[in-house]
């Protein structure tokens, strides 16, 4: 599990509140309420930090203190700190060998396309997944 710590604020112009994750660049939660912020921080961290990955940008899974972060300007006049936890099981991008039953024609076309565009059968694979879900996702 990965801890990142949020600094949360209210300022007298907003609504809402908003949180600043100083670890993830970016990523903004907000809500109606401090425990709203914080919800809304669990899933926008994950999914932030996996958009990164999935976009190949670099990520560092390092966190910081909320002691040492207290003492920064940018955080001096926080309202609240929370600490918010991530399964960082679920963001590896350790490769994993998988088998895969298919039919032999469909394999050759497979190898087939990705020699010709100079990729690998994994690689290619791999693509054309996550394409697929990122296409089910947005409709």
């Amino acid at each position: 599990m990965l801890h990142y710590p949020i600094a949360i604020f209210k300022d007298e112009d907003m609504e809402n509140y908003a949180a600043i994750v100083p670890d993830v660049d970016g990523c903004f939660p907000l809500g109606d309420t401090i425990a709203k912020t914080i919800e809304d921080a669990e899933d926008l961290i994950f999914e932030h930090i996996e958009f990164m990955i999935e976009e190949g940008m670099s990520f560092d899974f390092n966190t910081s203190e909320i002691e040492s972060l207290k003492n920064e300007p940018d955080y001096s006049d926080a309202l609240a700190w929370a600490i918010i936890s991530i399964d960082d099981t679920k963001l590896s991008t350790k490769q994993v060998r998988f088998n895969v039953s298919w039919p032999d024609y469909l394999l050759r076309k497979v190898d087939d396309y990705a020699e010709k565009n100079h990729e690998t059968r994994s690689g290619l694979l791999a693509k054309a997944i996550q394409k697929e879900i990122n296409t089910t996702l947005t409709t």
